[in-house]
């Protein structure tokens, strides 16, 4: 069915709208597992976020800054989910570059961390604590559209003419490699999240979100090679 255009920028974003359903539907055909590792992974950070909700930091050491970081961390987790399912893995990567920054930070702020020596210095990434960190200097290379391999990532099409970089997002076997990334990060915020509200929160429910971890990790592994959740740092 013909549509009717007024601007090129309406043709694009219709076009684009379209091209990212069918990268989503081929991404979420690709593997039977995929789906309930994403949907058991998004409950785990949404259910983090939602016991912070309407809570008080203020007393709890660098707790303002922790609560702004955690909500920073779900808003962009989603998205990046989005992205990576919609076919637009150089964005996506962009956002998991920043979730390792993000989780980095959380790990810095430790209990009597004086917070104005890490005010406008980037975050250290030797404060990962799980192999997230050997992945940084790929993701920065990403970020910074550093060289023209990382640009594959939009997209590739061989024809007899030659090879076209797709203007519209669609699937490629990468996406499951960022999404892959994307869990890791949930992961290991997961990993600090538990033990920050533990300490902090007598109400909160280890048990109840270690269920919605160990659900997430063993569909992980349905999928990826696993590692033995002890590597993970739990």
């Amino acid at each position: 069915m013909s549509e009717d255009f007024k601007t090129s920028a309406e043709k694009y974003l219709y076009s684009r709208d379209q091209f990212r359903k069918l990268a989503q539907h081929k991404f979420l055909e690709f593997n039977e597992h995929s789906n309930l590792l994403i949907a058991s992974t998004n409950e785990l950070i949404a259910s983090i976020t939602l016991f912070c909700s309407g809570r008080n930091f203020r007393e709890i050491d660098n707790g303002l800054y922790c609560a702004d970081l955690m909500v920073s961390f779900c808003r962009s987790h989603f998205i990046a989910s989005d992205l990576v399912l919609g076919g637009d893995l150089v964005d996506g990567a962009v956002i998991i570059r920043k979730q390792m920054e993000l989780l980095a930070r959380l790990n810095e702020l430790k209990r009597g961390t004086d917070i104005e020596r890490l005010i406008r210095k980037t975050p250290n990434i030797k404060h990962l604590k799980s192999g997230l960190k050997r992945l940084y200097s790929e993701y920065s290379e990403v970020a910074h559209s550093a060289s023209p391999k990382v640009m594959e990532l939009l997209g590739r099409r061989d024809y007899e003419s030659g090879v076209y970089t797709l203007v519209y997002p669609d699937f490629q076997e990468n996406a499951y490699v960022s999404l892959q990334h994307l869990i890791l990060t949930a992961f290991e915020y997961y990993v600090w999240a538990v033990n920050f509200l533990s300490d902090n929160f007598k109400d909160f429910d280890a048990a109840y979100h270690s269920k919605l971890f160990e659900k997430a990790f063993e569909t992980h592994n349905r999928i990826y090679t696993g590692r033995p959740i002890s590597e993970l740092g739990t």
